[in-house]
């Protein structure tokens, strides 16, 4: 997983929700709303999130507009 991917949460209640992640550290997978991501974005600063087990983060492959905007970010130094 990398920062910015689009993952599936499994929630309590074994309900589901599409969020973004911000950062992984070991077992956990700090994740936030896409508004949270967004306005992180043009705010240029780091998206506030939640910590979920690894277990309850489903991995989605980054969509192509995504690789773009990584690659963009990583030439800006952000």
């Amino acid at each position: 997983m990398v920062d910015g991917q689009l993952v599936t949460v499994r929630l309590y209640g074994g309900a589901t929700a599409q969020r973004r992640v911000v950062s992984v550290k070991r077992d956990v997978v700090v994740i936030c709303a896409e508004e949270e991501y967004q306005s992180a974005l043009r705010e240029g600063r780091e998206p506030s999130g939640l910590g979920f087990p690894r277990e309850d983060v489903i991995e989605r492959k980054p969509s192509a507009a995504q690789m773009n905007e990584r690659d963009r970010r990583a030439e800006a130094g952000d």
